[in-house]
Protein backbone atom coordinates (compact mmCIF):
# COMPACT_ATOMS: atom_id res chain seq x y z
CA UNK A 1 0.00 0.00 0.00
CA UNK A 2 1.10 3.66 -1.21
CA UNK A 3 1.71 5.96 1.99
CA UNK A 4 -1.02 8.26 1.62
CA UNK A 5 0.86 11.96 1.90
CA UNK A 6 3.21 10.12 -1.18
CA UNK A 7 0.11 9.49 -3.11
CA UNK A 8 -1.44 12.85 -1.84
CA UNK A 9 1.97 14.53 -3.35
CA UNK A 10 1.67 12.06 -6.82
CA UNK A 11 -1.61 13.43 -7.27
CA UNK A 12 -1.13 17.11 -6.75
CA UNK A 13 1.73 16.77 -9.49
CA UNK A 14 0.21 14.47 -12.01
CA UNK A 15 -3.32 15.79 -11.98
CA UNK A 16 -1.30 19.52 -12.98
CA UNK A 17 -0.02 16.93 -16.00
CA UNK A 18 -3.67 15.25 -16.83
CA UNK A 19 -1.56 11.86 -17.23
CA UNK A 20 -3.05 10.19 -13.94
CA UNK A 21 -6.11 9.36 -12.04
CA UNK A 22 -6.91 8.62 -8.45
CA UNK A 23 -7.75 4.40 -8.51
CA UNK A 24 -10.21 3.39 -5.80
CA UNK A 25 -11.17 -0.06 -4.78
CA UNK A 26 -14.33 -1.79 -4.83
CA UNK A 27 -14.70 -0.01 -1.00
CA UNK A 28 -14.03 3.26 -2.41
CA UNK A 29 -10.86 3.65 -0.66
CA UNK A 30 -7.56 4.94 -2.59
CA UNK A 31 -5.44 1.99 -3.70
CA UNK A 32 -3.14 4.00 -5.92
CA UNK A 33 -2.33 5.66 -9.54
CA UNK A 34 -3.87 4.90 -12.63
CA UNK A 35 -2.77 6.56 -16.30
CA UNK A 36 -5.43 8.25 -18.26
CA UNK A 37 -5.56 6.62 -21.93
CA UNK A 38 -6.17 10.03 -23.61
CA UNK A 39 -3.57 12.21 -22.26
CA UNK A 40 -3.97 16.18 -22.74
CA UNK A 41 -0.11 16.49 -22.09
CA UNK A 42 0.64 17.39 -25.72
CA UNK A 43 -1.46 19.96 -26.45
CA UNK A 44 -2.02 20.85 -22.84
CA UNK A 45 0.96 24.16 -23.06
CA UNK A 46 -0.03 25.17 -26.72
CA UNK A 47 -1.99 28.69 -26.32
CA UNK A 48 -5.06 28.68 -28.22
CA UNK A 49 -3.92 31.69 -31.22
CA UNK A 50 -0.62 29.41 -31.81
CA UNK A 51 -3.23 26.22 -33.15
CA UNK A 52 -4.75 25.47 -36.14
CA UNK A 53 -8.20 25.97 -34.18
CA UNK A 54 -7.48 29.43 -34.47
CA UNK A 55 -5.90 30.14 -37.60
CA UNK A 56 -8.55 27.90 -39.83
CA UNK A 57 -10.49 31.29 -39.47
CA UNK A 58 -7.71 33.27 -40.92
CA UNK A 59 -7.52 30.22 -44.00
CA UNK A 60 -11.47 30.51 -44.42
CA UNK A 61 -11.27 34.30 -44.40
CA UNK A 62 -8.80 34.26 -47.60
CA UNK A 63 -10.87 31.66 -49.17
CA UNK A 64 -14.06 33.49 -48.78
CA UNK A 65 -12.87 36.42 -50.03
CA UNK A 66 -11.73 34.59 -53.37
CA UNK A 67 -14.65 33.08 -53.77
CA UNK A 68 -16.77 36.02 -53.18
CA UNK A 69 -14.83 38.45 -55.69
CA UNK A 70 -14.02 35.19 -58.18
CA UNK A 71 -18.03 35.16 -58.59
CA UNK A 72 -18.33 38.62 -58.28
CA UNK A 73 -16.32 38.69 -61.90
CA UNK A 74 -17.63 35.41 -63.33
CA UNK A 75 -21.20 36.73 -63.05
CA UNK A 76 -20.77 40.67 -64.44
CA UNK A 77 -18.67 39.90 -67.21
CA UNK A 78 -15.59 37.93 -69.18
CA UNK A 79 -12.50 36.46 -67.99
CA UNK A 80 -9.38 38.01 -69.36
CA UNK A 81 -7.44 35.99 -71.68
CA UNK A 82 -3.90 35.06 -70.92
CA UNK A 83 -1.06 36.05 -72.50
CA UNK A 84 0.31 34.43 -75.78
CA UNK A 85 3.58 33.03 -76.59
CA UNK A 86 4.75 31.67 -73.36
CA UNK A 87 5.35 27.51 -72.63
CA UNK A 88 2.58 28.39 -69.99
CA UNK A 89 0.19 29.83 -72.30
CA UNK A 90 -1.67 26.64 -72.46
CA UNK A 91 -2.16 25.75 -68.90
CA UNK A 92 -3.26 28.84 -68.39
CA UNK A 93 -5.90 28.78 -70.74
CA UNK A 94 -7.19 25.52 -69.43
CA UNK A 95 -7.11 27.05 -66.14
CA UNK A 96 -9.24 29.85 -67.22
CA UNK A 97 -12.21 27.97 -68.23
CA UNK A 98 -15.70 29.57 -66.90
CA UNK A 99 -17.06 25.98 -66.03
CA UNK A 100 -13.60 25.34 -64.17
CA UNK A 101 -14.04 28.52 -62.39
CA UNK A 102 -17.05 28.09 -61.33
CA UNK A 103 -16.70 24.88 -59.46
CA UNK A 104 -13.38 26.27 -58.02
CA UNK A 105 -15.59 29.04 -56.17
CA UNK A 106 -18.15 26.21 -54.97
CA UNK A 107 -15.00 24.46 -53.83
CA UNK A 108 -13.54 27.76 -51.50
CA UNK A 109 -16.92 28.44 -50.60
CA UNK A 110 -17.54 24.82 -49.04
CA UNK A 111 -14.21 24.21 -47.58
CA UNK A 112 -14.41 27.36 -46.07
CA UNK A 113 -17.83 26.48 -44.34
CA UNK A 114 -16.14 23.63 -42.91
CA UNK A 115 -13.32 25.29 -41.48
CA UNK A 116 -15.14 27.44 -39.93
CA UNK A 117 -17.42 24.82 -38.88
CA UNK A 118 -14.29 23.36 -36.52
CA UNK A 119 -14.95 20.03 -38.50
CA UNK A 120 -12.16 17.05 -38.72
CA UNK A 121 -9.50 19.77 -38.27
CA UNK A 122 -6.79 17.56 -38.88
CA UNK A 123 -7.68 16.72 -41.74
CA UNK A 124 -8.71 19.98 -43.03
CA UNK A 125 -5.35 21.50 -42.13
CA UNK A 126 -3.34 18.81 -44.42
CA UNK A 127 -5.92 20.35 -47.31
CA UNK A 128 -5.33 23.40 -46.09
CA UNK A 129 -1.51 23.08 -47.38
CA UNK A 130 -1.95 21.48 -50.08
CA UNK A 131 -4.97 23.97 -51.70
CA UNK A 132 -2.94 26.98 -50.79
CA UNK A 133 0.40 24.84 -52.05
CA UNK A 134 -1.38 24.46 -55.44
CA UNK A 135 -2.67 28.55 -55.36
CA UNK A 136 1.40 29.10 -54.96
CA UNK A 137 1.82 27.00 -57.93
CA UNK A 138 -0.71 28.62 -60.17
CA UNK A 139 0.38 32.45 -59.26
CA UNK A 140 4.04 31.24 -59.96
CA UNK A 141 3.36 30.19 -63.27
CA UNK A 142 1.38 33.14 -64.02
CA UNK A 143 3.84 35.10 -63.02
CA UNK A 144 6.92 33.45 -64.99
CA UNK A 145 4.17 34.21 -67.74
CA UNK A 146 4.06 37.95 -67.93
CA UNK A 147 0.26 37.98 -66.61
CA UNK A 148 -0.46 41.43 -65.28
CA UNK A 149 -3.08 40.03 -62.54
CA UNK A 150 -3.39 36.49 -60.80
CA UNK A 151 -6.80 36.69 -61.15
CA UNK A 152 -7.39 35.01 -57.49
CA UNK A 153 -9.47 37.89 -56.24
CA UNK A 154 -11.24 38.64 -59.56
CA UNK A 155 -11.65 42.05 -61.09
CA UNK A 156 -8.91 42.66 -58.08
CA UNK A 157 -5.66 43.33 -60.16
CA UNK A 158 -2.61 41.82 -58.07
CA UNK A 159 0.81 41.13 -59.11
CA UNK A 160 0.80 37.50 -59.36
CA UNK A 161 4.71 37.56 -57.80
CA UNK A 162 2.77 39.17 -55.14
CA UNK A 163 0.23 36.14 -54.49
CA UNK A 164 2.81 33.84 -54.63
CA UNK A 165 4.54 34.84 -51.45
CA UNK A 166 1.40 35.42 -49.80
CA UNK A 167 0.34 32.22 -50.47
CA UNK A 168 3.64 30.41 -49.70
CA UNK A 169 3.84 32.73 -46.33
CA UNK A 170 0.49 30.72 -45.95
CA UNK A 171 1.69 27.20 -45.97
CA UNK A 172 4.77 28.24 -43.64
CA UNK A 173 2.24 29.45 -41.29
CA UNK A 174 -0.02 26.12 -41.63
CA UNK A 175 2.96 24.11 -41.31
CA UNK A 176 3.77 26.45 -37.35
CA UNK A 177 0.27 26.67 -36.46
CA UNK A 178 -0.52 22.27 -37.09
CA UNK A 179 -2.94 20.21 -36.32
CA UNK A 180 -1.89 17.84 -32.90
CA UNK A 181 -4.98 15.93 -32.77
CA UNK A 182 -5.49 12.20 -34.51
CA UNK A 183 -6.58 11.48 -37.62
CA UNK A 184 -9.64 9.81 -37.08
CA UNK A 185 -13.02 10.99 -38.35
CA UNK A 186 -15.79 11.00 -36.04
CA UNK A 187 -19.48 11.61 -36.62
CA UNK A 188 -20.73 12.35 -33.18
CA UNK A 189 -24.10 14.45 -32.78
CA UNK A 190 -21.96 17.29 -32.71
CA UNK A 191 -20.01 16.65 -35.91
CA UNK A 192 -23.27 16.22 -37.80
CA UNK A 193 -25.00 18.86 -36.32
CA UNK A 194 -21.95 20.76 -37.41
CA UNK A 195 -21.76 19.36 -41.07
CA UNK A 196 -25.68 20.08 -41.67
CA UNK A 197 -25.28 23.82 -40.38
CA UNK A 198 -22.31 24.00 -43.21
CA UNK A 199 -23.72 22.66 -46.55
CA UNK A 200 -27.25 24.01 -45.60
CA UNK A 201 -25.01 27.63 -45.71
CA UNK A 202 -23.02 26.46 -48.47
CA UNK A 203 -26.43 25.29 -50.66
CA UNK A 204 -28.17 28.70 -49.57
CA UNK A 205 -25.04 30.56 -50.97
CA UNK A 206 -23.72 28.36 -53.88
CA UNK A 207 -27.28 27.83 -55.86
CA UNK A 208 -27.76 31.53 -56.32
CA UNK A 209 -24.45 32.45 -57.28
CA UNK A 210 -23.78 29.30 -59.61
CA UNK A 211 -26.84 30.74 -61.26
CA UNK A 212 -25.60 33.90 -61.54
CA UNK A 213 -22.70 33.04 -62.62
CA UNK A 214 -24.02 30.88 -65.53
CA UNK A 215 -26.33 33.00 -66.16
CA UNK A 216 -23.83 35.28 -67.93
CA UNK A 217 -25.18 35.97 -71.67
CA UNK A 218 -22.44 36.36 -74.90
CA UNK A 219 -23.13 37.62 -77.84
CA UNK A 220 -19.96 37.25 -80.97
CA UNK A 221 -19.69 41.03 -82.64
CA UNK A 222 -17.51 40.40 -85.46
CA UNK A 223 -15.95 43.74 -85.85
CA UNK A 224 -14.46 43.68 -82.17
CA UNK A 225 -15.08 40.68 -79.94
CA UNK A 226 -17.20 39.12 -77.43
CA UNK A 227 -20.53 41.03 -75.77
CA UNK A 228 -20.99 39.37 -72.72
CA UNK A 229 -24.09 40.60 -70.84
CA UNK A 230 -23.90 40.15 -66.70
CA UNK A 231 -26.10 39.49 -64.37
CA UNK A 232 -26.57 42.90 -63.47
CA UNK A 233 -27.71 43.46 -66.88
CA UNK A 234 -23.55 45.89 -67.44
CA UNK A 235 -22.49 45.39 -70.93
CA UNK A 236 -18.93 44.72 -71.10
CA UNK A 237 -17.15 44.30 -74.30
CA UNK A 238 -14.02 41.57 -74.45
CA UNK A 239 -11.79 42.81 -77.19
CA UNK A 240 -10.14 40.47 -79.49
CA UNK A 241 -7.05 42.14 -81.84
CA UNK A 242 -5.90 38.81 -83.30
CA UNK A 243 -9.14 38.59 -84.91
CA UNK A 244 -8.64 41.62 -86.93
CA UNK A 245 -5.61 40.83 -89.17
CA UNK A 246 -6.16 42.08 -92.76
CA UNK A 247 -9.29 43.85 -92.12
CA UNK A 248 -10.24 47.24 -91.18
CA UNK A 249 -9.31 48.88 -87.70
CA UNK A 250 -12.53 48.55 -85.67
CA UNK A 251 -11.93 50.81 -82.92
CA UNK A 252 -11.95 53.82 -85.40
CA UNK A 253 -15.49 54.45 -84.86
CA UNK A 254 -15.20 54.68 -81.04
CA UNK A 255 -12.44 57.11 -80.78
CA UNK A 256 -13.03 61.11 -81.59
CA UNK A 257 -12.65 62.57 -84.97
CA UNK A 258 -10.12 63.93 -85.14
CA UNK A 259 -7.55 61.25 -84.44
CA UNK A 260 -9.77 58.72 -86.70
CA UNK A 261 -8.65 61.18 -89.31
CA UNK A 262 -5.20 60.64 -88.84
CA UNK A 263 -5.02 57.19 -87.99
CA UNK A 264 -7.10 56.26 -91.23
CA UNK A 265 -3.83 57.72 -93.04
CA UNK A 266 -0.63 56.14 -93.55
CA UNK A 267 1.45 53.75 -91.22
CA UNK A 268 0.81 53.77 -87.29
CA UNK A 269 2.11 51.62 -84.93
CA UNK A 270 -0.86 51.63 -81.95
CA UNK A 271 -0.55 50.66 -78.55
CA UNK A 272 -3.92 49.83 -76.32
CA UNK A 273 -3.06 50.76 -72.78
CA UNK A 274 -4.40 51.70 -69.29
CA UNK A 275 -2.85 53.98 -66.93
CA UNK A 276 -2.27 52.12 -64.28
CA UNK A 277 -0.57 49.13 -66.45
CA UNK A 278 3.05 49.01 -65.65
CA UNK A 279 3.39 46.71 -68.78
CA UNK A 280 2.41 49.24 -70.81
CA UNK A 281 4.45 51.84 -69.92
CA UNK A 282 7.86 49.43 -70.98
CA UNK A 283 6.19 48.53 -73.61
CA UNK A 284 5.80 52.35 -74.83
CA UNK A 285 9.10 52.91 -73.18
CA UNK A 286 10.97 49.56 -75.89
CA UNK A 287 9.14 51.46 -78.69
CA UNK A 288 10.11 54.67 -78.26
CA UNK A 289 13.66 52.87 -78.14
CA UNK A 290 12.95 51.71 -81.79
CA UNK A 291 12.24 55.18 -83.13
CA UNK A 292 9.36 54.52 -84.57
CA UNK A 293 7.73 57.48 -86.53
CA UNK A 294 4.00 56.92 -86.22
CA UNK A 295 3.65 55.80 -82.95
CA UNK A 296 0.10 56.19 -81.64
CA UNK A 297 -1.57 55.44 -77.71
CA UNK A 298 -5.31 54.20 -77.49
CA UNK A 299 -6.17 54.49 -73.17
CA UNK A 300 -9.01 52.68 -71.86
CA UNK A 301 -10.30 55.32 -70.13
CA UNK A 302 -10.89 54.88 -66.16
CA UNK A 303 -13.99 56.22 -65.46
CA UNK A 304 -13.71 55.14 -61.49
CA UNK A 305 -10.32 56.40 -60.84
CA UNK A 306 -10.97 59.63 -63.46
CA UNK A 307 -7.01 59.25 -64.78
CA UNK A 308 -5.11 60.10 -67.90
CA UNK A 309 -2.17 58.07 -69.12
CA UNK A 310 0.66 60.34 -69.46
CA UNK A 311 1.45 60.13 -73.17
CA UNK A 312 5.59 60.50 -73.79
CA UNK A 313 7.66 63.00 -75.93
CA UNK A 314 7.87 60.37 -78.77
CA UNK A 315 4.22 59.69 -79.08
CA UNK A 316 2.70 61.45 -82.50
CA UNK A 317 -1.07 60.81 -81.70
CA UNK A 318 -2.80 60.15 -77.74
CA UNK A 319 -6.90 59.32 -78.24
CA UNK A 320 -9.21 57.74 -75.62
CA UNK A 321 -11.54 54.91 -76.20
CA UNK A 322 -15.81 56.10 -75.48
CA UNK A 323 -16.18 55.31 -71.70
CA UNK A 324 -19.25 52.69 -72.77
CA UNK A 325 -19.23 49.59 -73.16
CA UNK A 326 -17.15 48.69 -70.26
CA UNK A 327 -13.59 47.68 -72.58
CA UNK A 328 -11.72 44.70 -71.58
CA UNK A 329 -8.44 44.17 -73.51
CA UNK A 330 -5.24 41.99 -72.54
CA UNK A 331 -2.87 45.39 -72.10
CA UNK A 332 -0.82 46.06 -73.79
CA UNK A 333 -1.88 45.55 -77.03
CA UNK A 334 0.19 46.57 -79.85
CA UNK A 335 -1.34 46.94 -83.67
CA UNK A 336 0.23 47.75 -87.09
CA UNK A 337 -2.49 49.33 -89.42
CA UNK A 338 -2.19 51.14 -92.86
CA UNK A 339 -4.38 53.30 -93.88
CA UNK A 340 -6.78 52.19 -91.42
CA UNK A 341 -6.04 48.98 -92.07
CA UNK A 342 -5.13 46.07 -89.19
CA UNK A 343 -1.92 44.48 -90.95
CA UNK A 344 -0.31 42.75 -87.82
CA UNK A 345 -0.94 41.99 -83.85
CA UNK A 346 1.90 41.97 -81.36
CA UNK A 347 5.05 43.84 -80.68
CA UNK A 348 7.21 41.16 -82.49
CA UNK A 349 5.44 41.08 -85.98
CA UNK A 350 5.93 45.29 -86.46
Amino acid sequence: MIPRKKIKRLVDFYHKLGKMSLCYSDQGKVKGLQRNGNSPTKQMNRPFFTSFSAFRFVVAAILLLAAGLKSHQLATGPILPVMAGSMFAPILELLQNRSLLISVVAGELLFALVLLAGLWQKWTWLLSILVFSTFTLVSLVKGLNGEASCGCFGEVTINPWLTTALDFFVVVLLLFFRERGGWAIRFSSKERRRLLAALSVWLMLAVPLTIAMMAVQTVEVAELGTEFVGADGKMTLMLEPEKWVGKEFPLLEQIDEKTRTLLERGDWTIVIARKDCDLCKQALEKLTTRQIANLAVLELEDNAQNVKLDKPASVALKGTLKPEPNWVVLTPTVLHCQDGNCVAVGENSI
